[in-house]
């Protein structure tokens, strides 16, 4: 009888001791023992980072229905970019700065779609410790023209470039535009894309930068300009630029830290629905933040005429924004403006 319980006794501490164990394990979070309860939902466990984390500005727009429509085209992007299969993790804030900055908190690249450069104020310099710390950053379409002062004092630093006032251009033309070749954002990219849409041109950019360089070129020419764009901007010195390849796509790439890029395009919501200028621009986002780019580029969906008219700024407008067509690229050149003795366009009389 003793016996017996002397057994029972050991049993019961032996059994005490390992359930002690494999409870204070878990309540201390061995990495070991918690492996096996539970190595996924635990939040609390220290996890190496793995996914890139991709942040949108969108700006709001006075333009009409289909042009700037930065918030239905981050959208866009951004759910190609989650839907894509690659470790990235995008959302979109937009109209406005964001009230809560800590939503920059851990961003690996943020594209800012805006414009006039989003018009931030005092808070560049919030975004400049950003980029200090490491965050890429991509400026599109009019997002790519902050004012003189700013662009002088930031965009240089941050992307090697952007639009100014004095001389640069911003035509509507059909642009053949050429990624550089052998470089991350041509991959699944085999030939020129053809497009219609504003790409400015002759920008101001940083001749010192040994780390700037083309992305993506086009050459406008006097056959493929449709509109001259405002005649407070077309000058001749932008003039004399028809005939010579622009960048239209650039970045800067330092060895280490923060990347930046900046693309004119995007002034027509439809060309979002053109395959390789999508990629092109997905390949580029997912450069930015320090993501290897597949072989075959960034994968995305086709954008149907559904997708396409998701999350306009007018959603209750009675017109649909149409898919690209063909004969946007057949359309008749416009007539070069004469220059005053300015050498600016002279201003078009209001009908």
């Amino acid at each position: 009888m003793k016996t017996n319980i002397f057994f029972t006794i050991r049993w019961i501490i032996a059994f005490g001791f390992l359930w002690s164990l494999l409870s204070g394990a878990t309540k201390n979070k061995d990495p070991f023992v918690h492996a096996f309860a539970n190595p996924v939902d635990d939040a609390t466990l220290p996890k190496k980072k793995m996914e890139k984390s991709i942040l949108f500005i969108a700006g709001d727009t006075k333009h009409r229905h289909g042009f700037h429509e930065y918030k239905a085209g981050s959208i866009l992007l951004a759910d190609a970019l989650n839907t894509s299969g690659l470790p990235i993790e995008a959302k979109v804030h937009w109209y406005g700065w964001p009230e809560d900055e800590s939503i920059f908190d851990g961003v690996d690249a943020c594209i800012i779609y805006a414009d006039g450069g989003g018009e931030f104020g005092e808070k560049y310099e919030f975004l400049h410790q950003k980029v200090k710390a490491g965050m890429g950053i991509m400026f599109m379409h009019f997002g790519v023209h902050p004012t003189k002062e700013v662009g002088d004092k930031y965009y240089k630093e941050w992307i090697g470039g952007f639009y100014d006032d004095e001389f640069s251009v911003n035509p509507s033309w059909v642009a053949e535009m050429t990624p550089k070749v052998g470089h991350p954002v041509s991959r699944g990219l085999s030939k020129p894309i053809r497009a219609y849409d504003e790409f400015y041109f002759n920008l101001s950019f940083d001749k010192s930068c040994n780390h700037c360089y083309p992305l993506a070129t086009a050459t406008p020419t006097k056959q493929n300009v449709i509109r001259y764009g405002s005649s407070k901007f077309w000058n001749r010195q932008a003039a004399e630029q028809l005939g010579t390849p622009q960048s239209l796509l650039w970045c800067k790439d330092p060895d280490s830290g923060a990347r930046g890029a900046g693309f004119v395009g995007g002034h027509y919501h439809r060309n979002w629905a053109i395959d390789d200028y999508r990629t092109l621009i997905l390949n580029t986002i997912a450069w930015v933040a320090r993501l290897e780019v597949p072989s075959d580029g960034v994968p995305s969906q086709p954008i149907s005429l559904e997708k396409l008219n998701e999350n306009l700024n007018r959603p209750n407008y009675p017109e649909q924004v149409e898919l690209p067509t063909a004969d946007l690229l057949e359309q008749e050149p416009a007539v070069l403006p004469t220059l005053g003795p300015d050498g600016r366009m002279a201003s078009r009389k209001k009908k």
